[in-house]
């Protein structure tokens, strides 16, 4: 093994070198600078962790996958690809523990172990993914500069790397779809492009943006094969059966189990997501684009004020007024946030919980605003979003040095976009490499479109880690147009020679 990696990096300097470069970033960021840029007492822990813990401890020792026993939104308000991902690490602290007569409680301190052998092997799957990276633009170009151009890119992307020590889905996605390309363009024999389709089932059932890119497959399966229409048929088959064998699973499970059609996730099954919070929520995103100051204010019992577009009639003004005077006082989701202004209602105190009421009032005033004011719903807020997704920072007073650092290096982020949408304007005008402009480019519009325009409950929360995906595949059309410079040249045969 370590004589094959020796063979590996003689042959293959240049990759190798952005390949340990990639590791050591993310190792350094991970020991020396996370414990400053989370500023929080477990770096590899956050919001949406525990909810994955509590899935598969539920899934391995009361055989349901659900956050909450007897609670059917519960069981498919998070999509179970990350929980098994966990669950390797969960299986060797088990085992040692059971080999030392100690049982692994749900949330005991055991937990920590299994959540820094996953983050490790986060690091290690994202340095895996530098090459993927490499091993799918030589493939696509022909051209090791334009590979190795991605590949450095990719090793040196803050907006990756930071995710390397959180025990969120965004590592893991990444991987497995990367994976699924790579394997698409490395052969056509059947096993490999089931493999293909398997590991983006499974990059979907971690975050499931990666779904869009399933249809978007026929453009690489166009500029791999290139004659053979049977042939061609036959190979997407493969891929797509095994994409639905591994994705179709939840699905099916959803409708077998509770006779419900949920493609992804309902976030009604955590408390603090109560169809009240959701319902103003989608009423907030149909005014503006942003849901503070006025959520806050409710959870603090303070004025809040909307925008003049909220007040469009005495009718929604009055209608308004009552929603918030209930959001405030009897809300049961409200109640469950940190920062709420009394006591929280439990779940099954109905005389105090007015959260039906709170949702319909909201649900209405949504509907008033789409036909009261079309253009603001469906153009402007939509343009608003759009605006925060590709030129946003976050720059408060109080965050930490590293973390205005990293708004800063927003500016980077945006810049890379627009290099890759050039990018992708030049290789589609080149018929060989078209297809390929077709698929970035694509995947990227849809996704910005789908989150900045669409209606659903999880759209229009503009978060960056939403778009990842597809920043990460437009680093790859920047790429190619980074290298038509001489300069990038000089830079490689100097720095990095490919032998």
């Amino acid at each position: 093994m370590i004589d094959a990696l020796k063979a590996f990096y003689r042959n293959h300097r240049s990759i190798s070198k952005i390949v340990l470069l990639g590791l050591f970033l993310r190792l350094f960021f991970t020991l020396v600078i996370a414990q400053y840029y989370f500023n929080r007492p477990n770096i590899n822990l956050d919001n949406d962790t525990t909810a994955w813990m509590t899935g598969l401890y539920n899934l391995i020792y009361n055989g349901e996958f659900t956050l909450m026993l007897n609670n059917e939104l519960a069981a498919y308000c998070r999509m179970p690809g990350y929980s098994l991902f966990m669950a390797p690490a969960f299986g060797i602290v088990s085992f040692f523990y059971y080999l030392q007569g100690i049982e692994l409680e749900n949330y005991s301190d055991k937990w920590y172990i299994i959540l820094k052998i996953t983050a490790y092997l986060q690091i290690v799957l994202d340095t895996v993914s530098i090459y993927l990276i490499y091993y799918i633009s030589r493939n696509i170009f022909k051209q090791h500069k334009i590979a190795i151009i991605a590949a450095l890119i990719y090793a040196t992307y803050p907006f990756v790397i930071v995710w390397n020590p959180v025990c969120y889905s965004e590592i893991p996605s990444l991987f497995f779809a990367l994976l699924a390309l790579a394997l698409t363009l490395k052969s056509d024999k059947k096993y490999m492009l089931a493999l293909a389709g398997a590991s983006l089932g499974f990059a979907v059932l971690n975050r499931p943006q990666f779904a869009l890119i399933a249809p978007l497959m026929i453009f690489f399966f166009y500029q791999k094969y290139h004659s053979n229409f049977k042939n061609k048929l036959v190979n997407m088959l493969a891929f797509f059966l095994f994409f639905s064998l591994i994705y179709g699973a939840w699905p099916l499970r959803n409708y077998i189990r509770f006779n419900k059609v949920i493609i992804t996730q309902d976030l009604r099954g955590f408390d603090n997501w109560n169809e009240d919070v959701i319902a103003f929520m989608q009423y907030i995103y149909s005014v503006k684009s942003e849901w503070q100051p006025q959520f806050s204010a409710i959870l603090q019992n303070k004025e809040v004020v909307f925008p003049a577009a909220s007040y469009f009639t005495k009718e929604d003004s009055l209608k308004l007024e009552r929603a918030v005077y209930l959001a405030k006082n009897c809300g049961r989701g409200f109640s469950e946030w940190a920062g709420y202004w009394k006591a929280t209602i439990p779940i099954f105190d109905t005389v105090n919980d007015c959260s039906k009421e709170v949702a319909g009032l909201f649900d209405e005033l949504r509907q008033n605003q789409i036909k009261q004011q079309p253009f603001n719903f469906y153009v402007k807020v939509p343009l608003q979003n759009l605006k925060k997704a590709l030129f946003k920072t976050d720059l408060s007073d109080n965050a930490s040095f590293a973390r205005k650092l990293g708004a800063y290096l927003l500016y980077y982020r945006t810049l890379l976009i627009l290099i890759g949408m050039i990018g992708c304007y030049i290789i589609f005008k080149q018929k060989e490499f078209r297809p390929f402009a077709v698929f970035a480019t694509s995947f990227f519009v849809l996704l910005y479109v789908y989150l900045c325009f669409g209606t659903s409950p999880q759209c229009r929360n503009i978060e960056m880690r939403y778009f990842l995906q597809a920043d990460v595949i437009m680093l790859i059309p920047a790429a190619y147009f980074l290298a038509r410079f001489k300069v990038m040249d000089k830079i490689l045969n100097r720095y990095l020679p490919e032998k």
